[in-house]
């Protein structure tokens, strides 16, 4: 297993020591009080603009009337933890640490949807002349964690500069994750993989800008290896494979109710930034204003939550791009899919 590989587990095994000093709210209220109930959906999700508007627009509980199903849910950022608890059904997570997941729950899982293409950048100072990371060697690098985004801007670096970014050439910071883009504009570090909701004031006021002509680490990977395709996957939902099997109408159901969420958000995608601008990290008319427009411009966000083959095949071929330069170790299983487009439950 590669260091990157054993740091994600030990962070999963993190999340876990913390579900035992506190509970997760949610529709569905602490979830280790539920265990697994036929035509009951548990649902671990960390809070999320999309989900709270269709829960306040009442698309929720016209899901459930509709369809006899019941969700609940836990807004929690310890989805690892509750999953590894027996706690949920489905979770949200990257596409990408989905190993480390099974890994550290020992429970086998399968992506059954997907929700939000990986969107960080890496920012720099607006008056720093780099172009690119590999005119960054040897300097301060900000990053909120060795996993995550980390792990695909690790395979992208490799195979654009033959660079390596976690213990290797640059001088890796470790910090919150929304005060990254403010520290790289104060100068206490001179790069950050940033996500841009999380930067808007910086980027708004100028004080800082992307690198790769503005690009994510996922319009970078449909580049270099799977072109046309919208991931890695920042956001997938990744339910256990038992519970699948024994559950097809649940699983097509909770699609169904995603699917419509994510028409929703094309359609009142402005509206749910002003009405959740905290899910944005703004607060000013300013900022939000800015994240509108970015928004417009650079959606993460996918179209439709079923995916066919092909996609899957696409997706996939992160682990290639990551065994191929030494992210993770040859023995790192890729995730297991479940196609569902264009088929009938």
């Amino acid at each position: 297993m590669t260091s990157l590989l054993r740091t994600c587990v030990a962070l999963a095994a993190t999340a876990m020591l913390v579900l035992l000093t506190g509970c997760s709210a949610g529709l569905g209220g602490p979830a280790s009080s539920r265990s697994a109930r036929d035509g009951v959906i548990r649902f671990t999700f960390a809070p999320d603009p999309i989900w709270d508007y269709m829960n306040e627009t009442g698309l929720v509980d016209q899901w459930q009337r509709d369809t006899g199903y019941t969700i609940e849910t836990s807004a929690t950022w310890d989805e690892f933890g509750l999953f590894a608890g027996g706690h949920a059904d489905i979770i949200s997570t990257a596409s990408f640490e989905v190993p480390g997941l099974e890994e550290q729950t020992q429970r086998e899982t399968v992506i059954i949807g997907k929700y939000n293409a990986e969107r960080s950048r890496i920012l720099v100072r607006a008056d720093d002349p780099a172009r690119s990371l590999a005119d960054l060697k040897g300097r301060r690098l900000g990053v909120f964690t060795t996993v995550s985004g980390t792990l695909v801007w690790s395979a992208l670096v490799r195979q654009m500069h033959d660079l390596t970014v976690v213990d290797g050439d640059f001088d890796l910071v470790v910090a919150d994750i929304q005060n990254l883009s403010n520290l790289l504009a104060r100068g206490e570090i001179d790069a950050c993989i940033c996500y841009p909701d999380l930067s808007a004031r910086e980027l708004r006021d100028g004080s800082v800008r992307p690198l790769y002509d503005g690009k994510s680490s996922a319009d970078l990977f449909a580049e270099l290896v799977a072109p046309g395709h919208d991931g890695p996957m920042g956001n997938v939902f990744v339910a256990r494979r038992d519970w699948v099997d024994g559950h097809p109408g649940e699983v097509s159901a909770f699609l169904d109710l995603w699917d419509r969420g994510l028409a929703e958000w094309q359609t009142h995608r402005d509206e749910m930034i002003e009405r959740y601008p905290q899910h944005f990290a703004v607060a000013t008319p300013e900022d939000i204003d800015f994240m509108k427009a970015y928004v417009a411009e650079h959606d993460w966000v996918t179209d439709e939550v079923r995916f066919d083959q092909q996609w899957a095949e696409d997706e996939s071929s992160i682990f290639d791009l990551m065994r191929a330069t030494g992210v993770i170790g040859d023995d790192v299983v890729d995730p297991q899919f479940l196609p569902t487009q264009g088929v009938q439950p």
